[in-house]
């Protein structure tokens, strides 16, 4: 069974290398006042990690920015927590193929849309959210600093502190810096 998980996984990073080559983006780095519209993938396995976020997309909704928080459920099934709402989907195991790659149509209207900027607040661990990330058309990407993962335009490395809360908090920092 080990081996067909390994298998499974080195298909993935295969197939997952070459969406990252074959991504013809336009890259433009962005601030928060001149953004239109902001993506966000997240884990949303319970309704406590999106309790979470919920703070983080108000912010930006309330910026008024077209804000879409996509959340990946590391389940069979989804809960009543994860019915769609204005600012949110969910994708969940069944919309991964064998290799996991997420493919449903929300999924592909969220990667093909030219988001101006595209947050991830997950890590590379998460397989599903690290396609996204890689598949998306989003002008600026933004991710936490992992090593030997560069598929984003820019990049927050938290020292001690590891949590989401401080990595929203950072990014929203940085957001407001950058053409100051």
């Amino acid at each position: 069974m080990e081996f067909l998980e390994d298998f499974k996984h080195k298909i993935g990073q295969w197939v997952f290398q070459r969406d990252l080559r074959t991504n013809k983006r336009l890259k433009e780095v962005s601030n928060l006042e001149k953004a239109k519209s902001i993506g966000i993938l997240y884990d949303a396995t319970n309704q406590e990690q999106i309790i979470k976020i919920e703070p983080f997309v108000k912010y930006f909704f309330e910026l008024r920015k077209d804000v879409k928080a996509l959340g990946y459920v590391n389940k069979k099934r989804l809960d009543n927590c994860h019915i769609p709402k204005l600012n949110y989907d969910f994708f969940y195991q069944k919309d991964l193929n064998w290799y996991y790659k997420p493919q449903n149509y929300i999924i592909d209207n969220f990667v093909k849309k030219e988001y101006d900027i595209l947050i991830n607040l997950s890590d590379s661990s998460c397989i599903p959210i690290k396609y996204l990330v890689a598949s998306s058309v989003a002008r600026f990407k933004i991710g936490r600093f992992e090593e030997g993962y560069e598929i984003y335009d820019l990049m927050i490395k938290l020292e001690n502190e590891k949590g989401k809360e401080r990595l929203m908090e950072e990014i929203k920092h940085y957001l407001n810096l950058i053409n100051k």
